[in-house]
């Protein structure tokens, strides 16, 4: 879709999830899927950098890697001559209770915001393609009767891959800067999502999640949460 000959683009993360649609989507783009490939990308003047990768577990005994893979991943790819630096945390950040994901992605914006002067954060709710890992939704769409960690009554605001990746390209050509959060409109309990589209025996847990939103920096509502939802069935 994005050409980039005019512009060295690096984005991380692209053996899977959002970086993997990424390196499709964006020509010529420079693919980082392994951090030991970092070393022959010291010597390019990047316009810029779109960090995808993050290991995602919430487990304590993955600390070395939340640290290694999430903290130290970052700043190294700060420590690259890069204009614009344009980093995926997580609406988790929000949330009360704090976890060690959550905790990881927001050391990386405090030293994104130190050592970067050009930078996009975004913090995306949950986010829908069809190279994303294995979650909740991909569960409850599967044929096999399932159990579930989550409430009934969790909220989720679901965001599409293709309306995030034109929402990059919008903010990176207007020269937008500062932290965001990506989410869409009439979140809806997990409940209603089963109910209408699963195929599935599913049971719940007593998990309650909900979407928190923070008041302190801008929220970019891309679409309503079921007509992701949707699209992310027809797309895959």
């Amino acid at each position: 879709m994005t050409n980039s000959n005019t512009n060295k683009i690096l984005i991380t993360g692209s053996k899977s999830g959002f970086g993997k649609q990424l390196s499709e989507w964006i020509d010529n783009a420079h693919c980082l899927k392994e951090e030991k490939d970092l070393n022959s990308k010291k010597n390019i003047d990047f316009d810029i950098v779109i960090h995808c990768a993050a290991t995602s577990s919430r487990k304590f005994s993955d600390i070395f890697k939340l640290i290694k893979n999430n903290i130290f991943l970052t700043y190294k790819l700060l420590k690259l001559n890069s204009k614009t630096f344009v980093f995926f945390s997580s609406v988790d950040v929000n949330n009360k209770e704090f976890n060690l994901f959550s905790i990881s992605k927001f050391i990386c914006e405090i030293l994104i915001k130190i050592f970067h002067k050009n930078y996009l954060i975004y913090r995306p709710s949950i986010m829908l393609g069809k190279y994303m890992r294995k979650n909740h939704v991909s569960k409850i769409l599967s044929s096999e009767n399932i159990q579930l960690s989550l409430a009934e009554d969790s909220t989720f605001r679901y965001v599409s891959h293709k309306k995030m990746y034109e929402q990059i390209m919008k903010d990176i050509s207007e020269c937008n800067k500062g932290v965001f959060n990506l989410t869409s409109s009439n979140p809806k309990e997990l409940k209603y999502y089963v109910d209408k589209f699963s195929k599935s025996n599913v049971s719940y847990g007593n998990y309650k999640y909900d979407t928190i939103l923070s008041s302190k920096y801008p929220t970019v509502y891309l679409g309503d949460s079921e007509s992701n939802f949707v699209f992310y069935i027809n797309e895959k």
